[in-house]
């Protein structure tokens, strides 16, 4: 029998020894009926109201309560991923300083993201960030050797 078995089989067997002690408690004592004015008066009148009340507030809290933390925790995620968005652009800028400040926001960015958002940041750290010869000069085409041979090349 599986754990799920077992623990069905269980709760049966608690169920139907509470209800047997249930009914035999019952049986040996005298009907419980709540006739006088005062109890009638509270089941039936404000006070029970008040007491439901506080109940159905207490049971709408926590919907309430859950759904904050989650609007609360996804604000965070979309926080986050605008300051990823920002850092992975810069991370494949031309100029050396915006990579190097894109370096260090990807690092500060990598201590909070998901597996997969870490993967990503990482690639994109060993892919950009390797670009060593983006900020080199052009090398003017008028002056390269292989316009040398020509005569009125200088």
């Amino acid at each position: 029998m599986s754990a799920r078995g077992r623990l069905v089989a269980q709760l049966v067997g608690v169920g139907v020894l509470a209800a047997g002690a249930g009914f035999g408690v019952r049986s040996l004592l005298p009907p419980f009926v709540l006739d006088d004015p005062f109890w009638r008066d509270f089941w039936s009148g404000p006070p029970m109201a008040g007491l439901f009340a506080i109940a159905a507030a207490a049971v709408a809290f926590y919907p309430a309560y859950r759904s904050t933390l989650i609007a609360r925790e996804n604000a965070a995620r979309e926080q986050w991923w605008k300051r990823a968005e920002w850092a992975l652009g810069q991370a494949g800028s031309d100029n050396q300083t915006d990579r190097e400040v894109a370096n260090d926001a990807l690092v500060a960015l990598f201590d909070e993201a998901t597996e997969t958002e870490g993967k990503m940041i990482y690639r994109t750290m060993q892919n950009l960030q390797d670009a060593s010869g983006v900020d080199s000069e052009p090398v003017s085409a008028e002056t390269s050797s292989r316009w040398r041979w020509l005569p009125w090349v200088k």
